[in-house]
């Protein structure tokens, strides 16, 4: 069991991604287990349509073939996004918002990584996004920009505008991101550290054991006394499927005002109170 105590140690530079997390769904979980790759997506896709949605601007008609050349350029990165850590006790995989948003509503995978294990390639671009009140919808380019050349040499000096900086109302995200003109996959082999769900007994949790096969470890995401906790799944259900196989006085209790709920539940004005129930020894 995992148990983070709050405010914990606050985080703050590298350690913020010593750990990256990847939600998604449930089969796309299995294709990148399978295929041990992450797949780089469009950046034309991305969820913020102030960031997917530049203009550009040229000083004369006559650089408008600059501009279609920068079009042409940008169009070929893209990108795979992770969640970091935060800078207090909350972990990425605790994020509820990319839960519900990226993992199938909360029925899909949150796959974690060890960042140093990642084989990240000399040329793909990585950092954290920032989170800005006013993204610049609007790309100048600059008289000295002429050729091709010119215009990859300019995207990669304005690297950090033009590919990480998001609109703040998605710094819930916590992103950091890797972003690529010529790669199509991310190897991940060695770099999976944990995989975590949101329940230990659905088909989809049992399944990802038998895909992973003790490679890594299964988590439960729940909650104690109000706070996250990520347990292991095999472990928890076990617990779970004993404590409900027990013929113990709770278990007789919750039994009997079951079946006094479904006895009078078609009835609204039936006080469902029930004052006597039977114990058997």
């Amino acid at each position: 069991m995992i148990v983070s105590t709050y405010p914990g140690k606050p985080l703050a530079g590298m350690e913020k991604y010593k750990k990256l997390y990847h939600f998604t769904s449930f089969d796309t979980f299995v294709r990148i287990w399978l295929s041990k790759k992450l797949k780089f997506g469009s950046m034309l896709e991305v969820n913020d349509i102030q960031e997917s949605m530049k203009g550009i601007s040229v000083s004369h008609p006559h650089r408008l073939p600059i501009m279609f050349a920068f079009q042409d350029i940008v169009t070929h990165y893209r990108q795979i996004s992770f969640t970091m850590d935060q800078d207090t006790f909350i972990k990425g995989y605790m994020n509820t918002m990319m839960w519900g948003y990226y993992a199938d509503k909360s029925h899909g995978v949150c796959i974690e990584f060890d960042y140093d294990k990642l084989v990240i390639p000399c040329d793909v671009l990585k950092g954290v996004v920032e989170y800005q009140d006013i993204v610049p919808q609007r790309v100048d380019l600059p008289d000295s920009v002429n050729t091709i050349a010119d215009v990859k040499e300019f995207v990669l000096s304005e690297q950090k505008k033009l590919f990480f900086v998001k609109q703040k109302g998605w710094i819930g995200e916590n992103e950091y991101r890797l972003v690529s003109d010529n790669h199509n996959y991310l190897d991940i082999d060695g770099a999976v550290s944990r995989i975590y769900l949101t329940s230990y007994e659905s088909d989809e949790c049992k399944w990802v054991e038998q895909l992973v096969d003790g490679t890594v470890s299964v988590m439960c995401l729940h909650y104690l006394n109000n706070l996250p906790i990520a347990s292991d799944t095999k472990k928890l259900r076990e617990q779970i499927e004993k404590a409900r196989n027990k013929t113990g006085v709770l278990n007789q209790i919750s039994e009997q005002a079951k079946l006094f709920y479904k006895k009078h539940k078609n009835d609204e004005n039936e006080p469902l109170i029930l004052n006597e129930y039977i114990i058997k020894t």
